[in-house]
């Protein structure tokens, strides 16, 4: 019985450490922190227990199809470009001739046109010297590039392969050779990207000097590996533009260096302490620190009170801003707000998670009302989440950036197509467009 004991003790502990090491594992997509795209759903459902015949049951608690309240979406009837008129002679059963059509069915179909060959030009620079001074000038072209052999719509569609359909650079040039018939390999694909980026370069500097002319900036960064070892993208986010920065740092500095020492607007953020050390104009991110409360709350009972305070709180500031107020009106309501927040930092709680959202609480206080004064600021930081959502799923399927000149051309492209996205400019290629258009 004694060695019996001992067996089940043994198994006790190996299970205990097993309990422990899957608990470890799901708080990574179970805490306040995690954003909503990587949160398990709320559906206690296993797919298994689901009917197997029924295919068009999401395993994540949805359903397929337009929800409940939404209006409908329908697609836009294009006019056509040509008209054919489809005629028959005969009865298909009987042979008979029809004398005439009694009406018509019209059909609309949308085709793509047959893949187009390569268009190839040779360009002849000529060469001059100047009798004046002797300087060499070669002649330019609009069309023609400074370097390579491939054009600009080759050069634009290898990024927009790579980072708006998130291809691999070897299935960009399987796509270039299937769809026109134009041989590169997957080094001249990533070559052209680079050569973007160095093209769109000048306009990232231009993104960046609006951005730090801004009156409200959304701040917020992630991890991301540069040849193997721990490095951030950064997004800096306003209405009409998003920059990202991959930097080594996650510090005071990476802020410093993009908006600027003497910068002056708001800046949106969550609690990492790089913000307060760049400036003292913060708006703290109140999506945040309820996540952070609702999870403290089913950790300790004490939180439960509390949780529901900060709610109440946010919900009724959210209303109350939803009328004109004066500038006197919010200076008085967001009196009242601070002294909602400094007696729940007054409450005496025992050591814990409680204790520790007390105290996120009171080193934000300066911070958490922001947004009651300012109108055009949010009492959120969702426009940054959301700006990284892209660069995320680009980690996932890049893994990491090999060196500087895959930061460059990250985060170049990135910016970009983010801030052409925001003006609903993103550039669109096809065979019709001529290489200024595209340019």
């Amino acid at each position: 019985m004694e060695e019996r004991i001992n067996e089940l003790e043994e198994m006790l502990e190996e299970k205990d450490e097993r309990i422990e090491e899957l608990e470890t594992r799901l708080r990574k997509y179970e805490n306040p922190h995690t954003p909503p795209s990587k949160r398990r759903s709320g559906t206690d459902e296993s797919p298994t227990s689901q009917d197997d015949e029924d295919d068009d049951v999401r395993t994540d608690g949805g359903t397929p199809g337009r929800k409940d309240g939404h209006d409908p979406e329908w697609r836009s009837t294009a006019d056509p470009d040509e008209e054919v008129e489809v005629t028959c002679d005969c009865c298909p059963e009987c042979g008979q001739h029809f004398d005439e059509s009694m009406g018509v069915s019209s059909r609309l179909v949308e085709e793509i046109p047959d893949p187009q060959p390569p268009e190839i030009t040779q360009y002849n620079r000529h060469c001059y010297q100047c009798d004046s001074c002797g300087t060499e000038t070669v002649a330019t072209h609009p069309d023609c590039p400074d370097e390579g052999q491939f054009g600009v719509n080759v050069i634009a569609q290898s990024a927009l392969s790579r980072y708006d359909y998130r291809l691999p650079y070897r299935k960009i040039a399987d796509r270039f050779e299937q769809l026109h018939g134009l041989e590169l390999s997957g080094a001249s694909a990533w070559h052209a990207t680079e050569r973007a980026a160095r093209a769109g370069r000048c306009e990232y500097e231009q993104i960046r000097r609006q951005i730090q002319r801004a009156d409200v900036v959304h701040i917020d960064e992630t991890g991301i590996k540069r040849d193997g070892e721990q490095a951030w993208i950064w997004t800096f986010t306003t209405e009409n533009h998003t920059l990202y920065a991959v930097r080594e740092s996650r510090g005071s500095d990476v802020p410093a260096e993009v908006l600027g020492e003497d910068f002056a607007g708001t800046v949106i953020c969550d609690g990492w302490t790089a913000y307060p050390a760049f400036s003292d104009n913060l708006q703290r991110c109140w999506a945040h620190i309820l996540r952070e409360a609702e999870d403290a709350a089913e950790k300790q009972p004490e939180g439960k009170p509390i949780y529901d305070s900060l709610r109440q709180l946010y919900v009724a500031l959210q209303t109350r801003l939803e009328s004109d107020l004066t500038i006197r009106e919010r200076a008085k309501l967001q009196r009242v707000a601070r002294r909602e927040l400094e007696s729940l930092i007054e409450q005496s709680v025992p050591d814990g998670p409680v204790a520790t959202l007390i105290r996120k609480i009171e080193g934000g206080l300066d911070h958490w009302l922001t947004f009651i004064g300012e109108p055009a600021v949010s009492p959120t930081n969702n426009a940054a989440e959301n700006a990284l959502r892209e660069p995320v799923v680009l980690r996932k399927l890049i893994g990491t950036l090999r060196n500087d000149r895959g930061m460059f051309v990250h985060e170049t492209v990135l910016s970009l197509l983010a801030t052409w996205r925001q003006r609903d400019a993103i550039p669109t290629m096809n065979s019709s467009e001529s290489p200024e258009t595209t340019r």
